[in-house]
């Protein structure tokens, strides 16, 4: 009989589940779009129940391919990773009273304007992150104006990958590196930052105990699902961006890690926890500084919309994929003028807006040079943060979806030095699967050699 470990990666873009073997090699993926359901006055919202759905039929898609790979199969632990700042508020009854909002929904913004600077320097100081309306506090406060009572003893908020760990094996439980995306943890005690208590009037209760990533939530025992997920373990591994870098090999203090998605994102651990006046000064040039999903370490993280801006900018191009894409990708060079006929600038305030200004002849290769420079001139500032705080890095490695156009590989190459690139794709949901693999070995060693050993063997499977 076999073991075989899932990794869930639950992004913004597309869900995606694949199994790995006891080794760490690869079986089978699946994958499927996450569906977000777009409202009036720019607000996005989806269902908990319909991504848990999804996340069901990517399962059995995949146990079904094993099956034509493996004769006698048993799935022993499934690990979940993902977006951190979307979650849901559970009633007594377990009762979803609050679906998932989008974390680049900007609701929440003037809520948080409202509250003045003094709030604002404790928030990055206390939070670590960046003071935009990203965080799930900003949904929050949108909800409390709108009426919800957020005064109940009997309520408790999941962030969305928990909710699915819940739905599982029953355990509701929080897992630190998600939490602190939520802006309702205080990074100095590790605990519910008072100051989001106050403004919302939630309980100690609103955010269940903590498990860390690799800790078992629990066993699968629900006769509804898959009969070869019977008995699996479940963990959630963690944010996306600390489990995609441990996915890709990236667990050292001297490695930087790029996760080019939808989410621009550069990422270094630190294994220490900061002081409120390092936050601040890493918050104030738009770095965040939260747990990492290894237990013990710090991660800073500079993240920015970059991949959003590329794939917006082929949406208007027509170009998303396809014969058009490939001639935008080959007719970038990186000596292309456009300042004169584009500019593209964000707000100076907490605003996610993007304005892009058209004048002149602009056209599709302009408006690409565009989108990268914006790219590499947001990599550019979170670089300069993250050294301020921990120097620089010794290597660089970026995955993700974007590094396949060799336009975004010449341009990020350009700003990150000693930079290379992963040829593992879906780096989240392999690093979901082998710290899942770590839980149900119950083995003294470490989870960062558990996972380092198991990339090396997917990047001789994948050619290094």
């Amino acid at each position: 009989m076999s073991n075989i470990y899932l990794g869930i990666d639950l992004g913004t873009t597309n869900t995606k589940v694949i199994s790995v073997d006891s080794s760490g090699a690869h079986i089978a993926t699946a994958s499927k779009p996450t569906n977000w359901q777009v409202m009036p006055n720019g607000r996005i919202e989806t269902s908990a129940e319909g991504l848990f759905d999804t996340i069901i039929i990517c399962i059995d898609e995949v146990v079904e391919k094993i099956r034509n790979k493996i004769a006698n199969l048993t799935i022993s632990g499934i690990g979940i990773t993902g977006m951190a700042e979307s979650g849901v508020i559970l009633d007594k009854n377990e009762k979803i009273v609050s679906e998932p909002i989008a974390w680049f929904d900007s609701r929440g913004e003037a809520e948080m304007h409202a509250l003045g600077d003094a709030f604002r320097i404790e928030y990055q100081s206390k939070t670590g992150l960046v003071f935009k309306p990203e965080s799930s506090l900003s949904s929050l406060l949108s909800l409390k104006t709108e009426g919800f009572d957020f005064n109940r003893d009997d309520i408790v908020w999941l962030n969305v990958l928990e909710y699915v760990a819940f739905r599982l094996t029953g355990t509701k439980a929080t897992e630190p590196s998600l939490a602190s995306r939520t802006a309702l943890y205080d990074q100095s005690t590790l605990s519910l930052w008072r100051s989001a208590q106050k403004v919302l009037g939630i309980k100690d209760s609103f955010l269940p105990p903590e498990k860390y990533a690799g800790e078992a939530w629990g066993i699968i025992s629900n006769p509804l699902l898959n009969s070869v997920i019977q008995g699996a373990v479940v963990t959630v591994a963690g944010h996306d961006h600390g489990v995609g870098a441990a996915g890709s090999g990236v667990t050292g203090d001297d490695q930087l890690f790029n996760s080019a998605g939808t989410a621009d994102v550069l990422l270094r651990s630190v294994s220490k926890t900061l002081t409120d006046k390092q936050r601040f000064a890493l918050t104030e040039l738009g770095v965040s500084a939260g747990r990492h999903s290894l237990q013990g370490a710090t991660s800073l993280i500079g993240g920015s919309r970059g991949g959003l801006v590329l794939r917006r900018a082929l949406d208007l191009l027509g170009a998303r994929r396809g014969d058009e894409l490939e001639e935008i990708d080959n007719n970038w060079k990186p000596e292309r003028a456009f300042h004169d006929v584009i500019d593209m600038s964000q707000a100076k305030s907490i605003s996610n807006d993007i304005q892009i200004t058209l004048t002149g002849d602009a056209g599709p290769n302009e408006l690409w040079a565009a989108a990268l420079d914006y790219m590499a001139s947001e990599n550019r500032k979170m670089l300069e943060g993250i050294d301020a705080v921990v120097g620089t890095h010794k290597t660089a490695l970026s995955a993700g979806g974007w590094i396949k156009l060799r336009s975004v590989r010449e341009i990020k190459s350009s700003v990150i030095h000693d930079l290379s690139f992963s040829n593992i794709s879906e780096a989240g949901a392999f690093g979901a699967a082998y710290i899942a693999s770590w839980t149900h070995s119950g083995s003294g060693d470490s989870l960062i050699g558990h996972i380092n050993q198991r990339v090396k063997i997917l990047n001789s499977q994948i050619g290094d």
